[in-house]
């Protein structure tokens, strides 16, 4: 048992290493944003408080054979891009043990909305998916540490009624696409369609 004077003496050496260590990553993870990131994420104008911020959980690998020594530890860093009117953008990168850190690429369908008289105001004739693609950034985003899951809600206008929003669940080692849904309709109203939806469990 450590005596409580003890832990006078010992918490600069728990806390100070812990402090560098997170101080380290966020360094780390603002370098590679402003490589990754362009001339788009060039931090001027406006800042939010939470420009930076970090998650650390554990999962079990597919491979594991259900020993507890196979957990893996990852890190989860948001980073704040720019901001417009009524949409905020972020960059996603993660931090695995034996790869370092790394942008996330975050999955969606590629899709084309034909309009009535190609009037963006007129009624939708149709929306195809014509593949697949990666997006860097993610608009309106937030993660939820308790499902391992992001959610993204992209407003095409302020009034929110034209839109495209994405599910992002964290399997086996890396973000992958729930479910994705846009509502291309400038009605007045939130009426989203469901391009994609996988099982993920």
């Amino acid at each position: 048992m450590i005596r409580p004077l003890l832990w006078l003496v010992l918490l600069p050496v728990l806390v100070v290493p812990a402090m560098a260590e997170d101080l380290s990553l966020e360094k780390q993870a603002r370098k590679l944003h402003q490589l990754a990131g362009g001339e788009a994420c060039d931090g001027s104008g406006f800042v939010p408080e939470e420009a930076y911020q970090s998650w650390t959980f554990s999962y079990t690998p597919s491979w594991s054979t259900g020993d507890e020594s196979d957990r893996e530890e990852v890190t989860l860093v948001r980073l704040f891009c720019f901001a417009g009117a009524y949409n905020e953008s972020h960059a996603y990168y993660l931090k695995r043990e034996y790869e370092g850190l790394r942008p996330i690429g975050f999955a969606e369908p590629f899709f084309d909305v034909r309009y009535e008289n190609d009037d963006f105001e007129g009624k939708v004739e149709s929306i195809s998916i014509e593949g697949m693609t990666s997006r860097m950034l993610l608009v309106n985003s937030y993660f939820d540490p308790d499902t391992l899951s992001i959610d993204s809600f992209s407003k095409w206008r302020g009034i929110g009624d034209a839109s495209s929003s994405g599910t992002w669940i964290f399997r086996d080692g890396g973000f992958v696409l729930k479910q994705f849904a846009v509502d291309a309709s400038y009605d007045g109203e939130m009426n989203p369609e469901m391009l994609v939806e996988y099982p993920v469990e």
